[in-house]
């Protein structure tokens, strides 16, 4: 019997050194909009809509996600989506999930904005990816969004 449970240990991990263990990019994701659902006294739900960007050339099967946004440096909102979805190879896809911020969070970033001239994020988190082995692929997207070159016709800058 202890033979058996070798061989079978054995064509295991043959097969998984056979298949790749992670995708040869990570991919980008970026936040497409945020819109309030949910306004208590200590929690704001919000919808959130993110792009994920594929650039390997292999499809991607994302079978759920879990993301932080900073804003200024300060933790802002934490979110999740068990939605699915195969982003394409080379292509992108959109998943939708929810996000929870704190008053406090949203008060600091109130009361900070008037002596702020833009706006640093950072968008990290981890997708789940489908299939065997619960697998997931980070993700860090930061940048820059600077509020008098926007008004002027400036655009974002992305890190």
């Amino acid at each position: 019997m202890s033979m058996r449970w070798l061989n079978a240990v054995l064509v295991a991990l043959g097969l998984a050194a056979c298949t790749p263990s992670e995708f040869a990019e990570p991919p980008e994701v970026v936040l497409v909009s945020l819109v309030p659902v949910d306004v208590s006294l200590m929690e704001q739900r919000l919808a959130v809509t993110l792009r994920v960007r594929n650039p390997n050339n292999v499809a991607m099967s994302v079978d759920g996600m879990r993301f932080s946004i900073d804003l200024n440096g300060h933790a802002f909102a934490k979110g999740t989506s068990d939605k699915s979805v195969t982003v394409p190879r080379l292509g992108e896809a959109e998943i939708e999930g929810s996000a929870h911020v704190g008053t406090t969070d949203l008060l600091r970033q109130v009361l900070g904005a008037p002596e702020s001239k833009g706006l640093t994020y950072r968008l990290s988190g981890s997708l789940f990816l489908g299939g065997v082995g619960g697998r997931s692929v980070g993700f860090d997207q930061s940048g820059e969004f600077d509020f008098a070159s926007a008004l002027g016709g400036g655009t974002a800058k992305r890190n």
